[in-house]
């Protein structure tokens, strides 16, 4: 199969220029949680950077609405985990070898936590991000028994700006914005970018604490 069938089967992945890594972006507008959050002021997503820049571009909306399209569909999980691979051929190293769930949106519910567990457990060499707000699909999720993979760091967001995030989902760990205690996001300070953090990507690191976008 050729990178481009690959690519058009899942809708593309996403390239953050603040990341090292691929992520894969669907609108930010079907995020459940976050469409409420914005009406809310001082909220983290009223000021949504996946609402505004470069995500505004209609080429970048577009690829956001065939993949929001795509992780419907029943060879999803098969198709990504192919791309993937591909994409990280070349990549050898456990710091180079990252991925970001989701760099715009959200999880839908518990059948896509469920597809995203299982890229996770197919490529075990990977380390997949996903920062998420919603709590109740991942509440779910764990009721059914299941459990997250070690290379699966699961990353509650805070919902308010200078709020502590207080839940304690088994097997998550956390991230906030503008608290000022746990691990500060270095990326103000290198040029809004990671270059060599990847404290994201790691389950030892309890809270990351972002500046406000």
């Amino acid at each position: 199969m050729k990178v481009k069938e690959m690519e058009q089967r899942v809708g593309g992945l996403s390239k953050p220029s603040k990341m090292p890594g691929f992520a894969y972006g669907i609108p930010a507008w079907e995020c459940k949680i976050g469409s409420f959050l914005r009406k809310v002021k001082n909220s983290v997503c009223s000021k949504c950077y996946a609402l505004k820049g470069m995500y505004v571009f209609p080429v970048v909306r577009a690829a956001q609405e065939t993949r929001f399209k795509k992780i419907h569909g029943p060879n999803w999980v098969i198709d990504m985990t192919t791309l993937i691979q591909f994409k990280y051929r070349k990549k050898k190293t456990k710091k180079d070898r990252i991925f970001r769930w989701h760099d715009a949106g959200d999880i839908q519910s518990v059948a896509h936590l469920e597809k995203i567990v299982e890229i996770a457990n197919s490529l075990p060499t990977m380390r997949f991000w996903l920062p998420t707000r919603e709590k109740q699909i991942l509440r779910d999720f764990l009721a059914t028994g299941q459990e997250f993979p070690a290379n699966l760091i699961v990353r509650v967001s805070a919902a308010m700006i200078g709020q502590s995030q207080d839940d304690n989902i088994p097997g998550t760990v956390s991230s906030t914005v503008g608290v000022g205690k746990g691990f500060q996001c270095k990326a103000p300070k290198q040029k809004g970018k990671c270059l060599n953090c990847r404290a994201c990507w790691d389950n030892s690191v309890k809270v990351v604490d972002y500046s406000q976008h």
